[in-house]
């Protein structure tokens, strides 16, 4: 006998889900239930009601760390890496990034990238890959940081597309600053990346610029990448 370890009590973040169903629970019981027991003499809810608070509202938590959560009594590197991981599934979940997708315009890929990138404090620089019929593959991060070209190295932007057989890449990044025009940088890292895509038979078929609201900039529908290997103009890659 476990002496009832394990059930769910009424009053426990993980009985009032189960009574009351996910939507009808607060931030902080949704985030207690995350953290699944207190600590330190603190119960889950008032450290969640803490962590909340501390990240300036619920959207703030898109945007914690690891250091900022240990701040927090009752929170230890165990807990902190939960909170973290389920943040990032949410953001995932909300991509709309996934596998057998098409995408056939620029807009289906900023709908792939917005969600998890708009919250971004520095530019994340990943790629998507897809099959002939322009199917997503798979999405990775290649970099993070400012973007330059010595971080955004042809070899590595196209290992993963190499590794994975993709037909074509799309590549997108982010502007933290949330204008999506892009800079004299951006535009020579994304010629270098087209002429590389087409030594390799990769065709880079558009290089998206995230910014704020959904707002977005894309190479191919803007005519700066070579036509014949653009997604958005009805092709099926051979």
């Amino acid at each position: 006998m476990n002496g009832g370890k394990g059930r769910l009590g009424a009053d426990s973040p993980r009985g009032r889900l189960a009574a009351l169903g996910s939507a009808r629970m607060t931030d902080s019981q949704l985030l207690a239930v995350v953290l699944g027991s207190g600590s330190a003499g603190r119960d889950a809810g008032s450290i969640s009601r803490e962590v909340i608070d501390s990240a300036g509202g619920v959207a703030g938590l898109a945007d914690v760390t690891t250091a900022e959560l240990l701040l927090v009594q009752g929170i230890g590197p165990g807990k902190a890496s939960v909170v973290i991981a389920a943040i990032e599934l949410g953001r995932r979940a909300l991509s709309g990034a996934t596998p057998g997708v098409r995408l056939g315009s620029s807009a289906d890929v900023c709908d792939a990238f917005w969600p998890w990138m708009a919250n971004e404090r520095t530019e994340v620089f990943s790629c998507a890959m897809v099959d002939a019929k322009l199917q997503l593959i798979r999405t990775e991060v290649i970099s993070k940081g400012t973007l330059t070209a010595s971080i955004v190295h042809p070899r590595e932007a196209f290992r993963p597309a190499v590794r994975n057989a993709a037909s074509g890449v799309i590549f997108a990044h982010n502007h933290p600053s949330g204008d999506p025009l892009p800079s004299d940088e951006d535009r020579r890292i994304t010629s270098r990346l087209e002429e590389v895509g087409r030594i390799l038979g990769i065709p880079l078929l558009d290089h998206l610029v995230i910014g704020a609201g959904s707002a977005y900039y894309s190479f191919a529908d803007s005519g700066d990448l070579e036509p014949q290997v653009s997604c958005y103009r009805g092709m099926v890659l051979k």
